[in-house]
């Protein structure tokens, strides 16, 4: 365990609450759409459970997984008309110590305790659940909300059934939860064909394997920013996360993507804006990474400094360490560029000045997000970027095997659980004003250790075309035909004990059983029958069931009854 903060202690929700101070956000969910498992969580900070990191490269069921990343968070800074700065970060986040709360803002850009409760949560989609309600449609609100919950309650624009499924309402009319419209009237409504989606540069909606999404503020209900000591923007921030399932595109099966939306709804124009990603990326153990940039691609990444993940050897003082070569870890700005780049120094790697630590007041974040030290020094060429005649705008922008580039495997930098901090440049933020930062969080397998990326960068470059293309259809149960109605069959139905999936001559790839609440409840992935295959359903409640059947040609979904 390296770093160990508290959530917030039941008896102390109801003195927020009467105080209408929002609470630390609590929710948090894994999104596990390809071959890593990512920890999301609902204030303004991703990738960590508060005891360990959660950005786990092919992990494996009931093992202790090692990391790449132990936390990474958004960061905001900027300068209103009196002077002051507005701040809102996220780092190490604690009951005492935290800027953002869950939940959206009001036209006035204000939200209370009870709004903020209400909307600590995430929704969550994936593919096969939209593909299985468009194959059902059409069909009543109470079979909607029956079967497909998570797409009844998705909040998007005046979703009528948002409050049967959630509890509360959504607020007025704004938007929201990204969304596919069929009939393009603005509001969401699955009984008219839209369905959840993601909407990035204001491209046509597409449907990845895994969607989800929260939303969150720095208002807090009035609350100090107790981790900046800024003043609010009053900023809702929309996140989406999602993943790919792309066997035969490797690095879109090793990438999350996440898109912050900001949204400014102070009544203040805001100079100086900077929008900017915080993050302690450990590759498995924290003492023994070096980190740089690739200003060309708009790209952070961290490499370990020899082939081997620990200090001594394969030890780390408890914390999973990799068995074989660390994996490369890169962080892609895709649709903005990387302005600034900066390595804040840690007091256990040696005794670096103490202008390149940790910032530790208001000013001192600022100056860090607009590419300065914490006195306000600039960055310089050479050793570890300060003190030197040459300012630059980047850190460690070489590749580590370019003998003639700067990086800290051509300074031999001593070891220490460094972070790293990448901004870009808003400018002039206005009331009203839209802002959309557009990440892709993907590890590289087998680099050439010691100071090499392997195809890092090669892999970076792909991720770059597919974004630049849209990212519509991309391996997606959405992107395939849906089978006729008589493709596939089932028998009996009611069933009980076995159903037969009869698919004639289709060859299936996948046959999957969800449960009326979308948790996939039974799978077989091999050894089919020609023409039919038995599917068991030993052991599962009563009730109304999905089956959903993929095959290279399209999938099917039919309605199961398992009746007891």
């Amino acid at each position: 365990m390296k770093k160990l903060l508290f959530l917030l202690p039941l008896w102390y929700l109801p003195q927020l609450l009467y105080a209408q101070v929002c609470a630390n956000p609590q929710s948090q969910i894994d999104i596990l759409g390809n071959n890593l498992k990512a920890r999301i969580l609902n204030g303004g900070d991703l990738f960590t459970d508060f005891n360990s990191g959660q950005f786990i490269p092919n992990p494996v069921p009931g093992s202790s997984n090692p990391s790449t990343i132990y936390a990474a968070g958004l960061w905001l800074g900027g300068i209103d008309p009196a002077g002051n700065l507005q701040l809102a970060t996220t780092s190490y986040r604690s009951n005492s110590r935290y800027d953002f709360a869950a939940g959206p803002l009001s036209p006035a850009g204000i939200t209370n305790a009870n709004t903020c409760s209400n909307w600590d949560r995430h929704f969550k989609v994936t593919d096969d659940r939209i593909a299985a309600f468009l194959a059902a449609l059409p069909m009543s609100a109470a079979e909607l909300i029956d079967q497909f919950p998570d797409i009844a309650g998705w909040p998007g624009n005046n979703n009528p059934h948002f409050e049967t499924v959630n509890g509360f309402s959504l607020p007025a009319p704004q938007p929201l939860a990204p969304f596919y419209d069929a009939d393009n009237n603005g509001a969401y409504n699955p009984l008219s064909g839209d369905y959840p989606a993601v909407i990035i540069r204001e491209t046509p909606p597409f449907v990845p394997a895994e969607i989800i999404w929260c939303v969150f503020n720095d208002h807090k209900g009035g609350g100090m920013h107790s981790n900046s000591g800024g003043k609010a923007f009053q900023m809702e921030v929309q996140l989406t996360a999602w993943t790919f399932d792309c066997p035969d595109e490797p690095v879109l099966n090793r990438t999350l993507f996440t898109a912050h939306k900001l949204i400014h709804r102070g009544l203040e124009a805001c100079d100086s804006t900077f929008i900017g990603i915080w993050a302690d990326v450990d590759l498995g153990c924290s003492d023994d990474d070096y980190v740089g940039c690739y200003p060309d691609l708009n790209t952070i990444f961290a490499y370990n400094t020899d082939p081997v993940d620990g200090l001594p050897g394969n030890t780390c003082q408890g914390t999973p360490t990799f068995a074989g070569v660390p994996p490369v870890q890169t962080i892609t700005y895709l649709n903005r560029p990387l302005d600034k780049f900066i390595v804040p120094n840690s007091n256990g790697g040696g005794t670096p000045p103490p202008a390149t630590l940790d910032p530790q007041t208001p000013l001192e974040i600022f100056n860090y997000l607009s590419g300065s030290w914490r006195d306000g020094s600039p960055i310089t060429q050479g050793g570890i970027g300060y003190g030197g005649s040459m300012p630059t705008n980047h850190m460690f922008p070489s590749l580590p095997s370019d003998l003639n580039g700067w990086s800290m495997c051509t300074e031999s930098l001593s070891f220490s659980d460094r972070r790293v901090l990448g901004s870009a440049k808003v400018g002039r933020m206005l009331p009203g004003q839209v802002e959309e930062l557009v990440l892709a969080w993907a590890f590289h397998p087998e680099p050439n250790l010691p100071c090499g990326l392997g195809n890092a960068l090669a892999e970076v470059t792909a991720l770059k075309i597919f974004y630049d293309n849209g990212l519509e259809k991309i391996c997606s149960a959405l992107s395939t035909s849906l089978l006729p109605e008589h493709a596939v069959s089932l028998a009996p139905n009611p069933a009980n004990a076995t159903v037969w999936v009869q698919h004639k001559e289709i060859a299936p790839q996948s046959i999957r059983l969800f449960d009326a609440q979308g948790r996939l409840a039974r799978e077989i992935s091999s050894g089919f029958g020609a023409t039919d295959t038995m599917l068991d359903l030993a052991g599962l409640p009563a009730g109304l069931y999905t089956l959903q059947l993929g095959a290279r040609d399209g999938i099917a979904s039919r309605k199961l009854i398992i009746a007891r």
